[in-house]
């Protein structure tokens, strides 16, 4: 078996499911060393990026012909830049298009072009983005033209992360299935090597969040519960009122993303009109982060709309109640 790619013309966005798992055998990496520099000066040489609209992942990718196929990852590290990206068709009016035949969402030639001038100016800071690189030597690569080539299966990938200017070797993982390739290129997975784990781990110990948040106790309306990695939240009060389960957990601003748990049973008219089906994925939905032991942040990006792949319903109490742009939320007793 064998992943076909495009060589030249990249419009084509690659569907990659989420997976968050690490196996055993990397879950304590070797000792990082720096790698030759005919190999990670690769990492830099790919003029083009492009954007996962399924993965909300921005990358660049290269084929040497000498030497293999590389792939640059540019995981944004601030809450602005990860809601931006969140949201990136929206904010610049790009639309995704869908491949019926062969089951691939991608965009134009036109905004390939938009989006590649975009993410670039993007990206100018690397100090804004923690940076992963992936390395297919040439050996498991077929040309079969100038615009195509393959990979077959099984072949070996090597990682890399970038600390302090240079590029580190990470560990060799074989890939022996299109499941393995799926899992293994995710976005959770690419995540997860630059992820430290000892902050992780304290930050658990540091989030207050259990508790009912308003933004006025004694005569706010919406509300939001959370109880473990659960919440129900008070979305439009007499109308919508749904549950939501924890996403992931960005430690360095010990904040929270939230997806949908379930279609809910508590709607008015308002929310029976909803695609309530459509909004059941792994996309985020809220996001709260921690002023304070009795202070957050709240931030409602809207339904994601997993067949449309747009952004529904985004009014929410909370707005109607606070005269400020942001939402912030108090610990009710």
């Amino acid at each position: 078996m064998k992943i076909k790619f495009l060589l030249l013309s990249l419009s084509i966005i690659f569907n990659i499911t989420s997976c968050s798992g690490q196996d055993k055998k990397d879950a304590k990496l070797p000792s990082e060393k720096v790698v030759q520099s005919s190999i990670t000066d690769n990492f830099s040489k790919s003029e083009n990026l492009y954007f996962d609209s399924e993965q909300k992942q921005i990358f660049s990718t290269f084929l040497n012909e000498n030497l293999g196929k590389f792939i640059v990852y540019y995981l944004p590290i601030s809450k602005e830049d990860i809601n931006y990206f969140e949201n990136f068709e929206n904010e610049n009016n790009i639309i995704t298009l869908y491949d019926e035949v062969n089951s691939l969402s991608y965009f134009s030639t036109a905004d390939v072009k938009k989006i590649n001038e975009i993410i670039k100016n993007k990206i100018k800071s690397e100090n804004n983005f923690k940076l992963v690189g992936t390395y297919i030597p040439k050996k498991y690569i077929t040309v079969e033209n100038r615009n195509e080539y393959h990979i077959d299966f099984p072949y070996s990938q090597k990682y890399y992360k970038k600390e302090n200017g240079k590029w580190v070797y990470l560990f060799e993982k074989n890939i022996t299935k299109e499941e393995d390739d799926t899992n293994f290129n995710s976005k959770n997975y690419i995540n997860s090597l630059v992820s430290n784990k000892d902050e992780i781990k304290k930050s658990k110990t540091q989030y207050p969040i259990d508790g009912r948040w308003m933004v006025n106790c004694e005569n706010g309306v919406g509300s939001l519960t959370l109880e473990g990695k659960d919440a129900s939240l008070i979305l439009l009060y007499n109308q919508i009122y749904i549950d939501m389960t924890e996403l992931k957990r960005f430690d360095f601003e010990n904040g929270i993303s939230y997806k949908l748990k379930e279609i809910p049973e508590d709607i008015g008219n308002i929310g029976r009109n909803l695609n309530w089906k459509e909004y059941i994925n792994d996309e985020p939905i809220a996001y709260i982060k921690m002023i304070d032991d009795k202070t957050y942040h709240f931030y409602w990006y809207g339904f994601y709309n997993k067949k449309t792949k747009k952004r529904e319903f985004k009014e929410n109490s909370f707005n109607q109640e606070t005269n400020n742009e942001e939402v912030i939320l108090k610990k009710c007793e």
